[in-house]
């Protein structure tokens, strides 16, 4: 097995936890001197499960996957400017469900998964489960979690006066 990363595959949809986790992986393949592979994933307006019971005729899967190409680069333009110069770089549109698909395209050696921490809420959670959990219990390779852009990291002496001041006002 390869331990060297040859390939940064990364899961985008738009939003703007997936543009924070597009330029992250974009710096790590250019600290690996790899490529980048943003990879948007797709489904029919109905839903994923849908999709697997009663999959769109040939002309509708054929608009999905250029609407879907479309959005991909969108995004790509919006969170790096375009297509980053000197590095490989290949975009790649998937029909699935998102946690599948992304360890699917990241299943080779030498592939680094990124992906978004996440900002949905409960709710979300329940009826869609956590791609970012998927990804991490099934992917073959390391994967790397980008937290939200709204999330902090606390040093442990912050967090404990934080919970010291909040202990002494109540």
């Amino acid at each position: 097995m390869n331990h060297s990363v040859q390939r940064v595959v990364v899961g985008v949809d738009g939003s703007a936890g997936s543009l924070v986790a597009l330029r992250r992986a974009a710096a790590e393949a250019r600290r690996h001197g790899a490529e980048l592979r943003p990879v948007f994933i797709y489904s029919s307006p109905q839903g994923d499960y849908i999709d697997m019971l009663w999959p769109p005729d040939e002309r509708t899967a054929r608009e999905l996957a250029h609407q879907a190409r479309d959005d991909l680069h969108e995004a790509c333009v919006c969170g790096l400017g375009g297509e980053p110069d000197g590095l490989r770089y290949s975009e790649a549109v998937v029909r699935g469900q998102t946690g599948p698909a992304l360890v699917s395209s990241a299943a080779e050696d030498g592939d680094l998964l990124v992906v978004g921490g996440g900002s949905h809420g409960a709710v979300h959670h329940f009826f869609t489960g956590s791609v970012t959990r998927y990804c991490l219990r099934h992917a073959r390779g390391p994967v790397l979690v980008v937290p939200p852009t709204g999330a902090r990291h606390r040093e442990p002496e912050q967090e404990r006066e934080r919970a010291a001041t909040a202990r002494r006002d109540r």
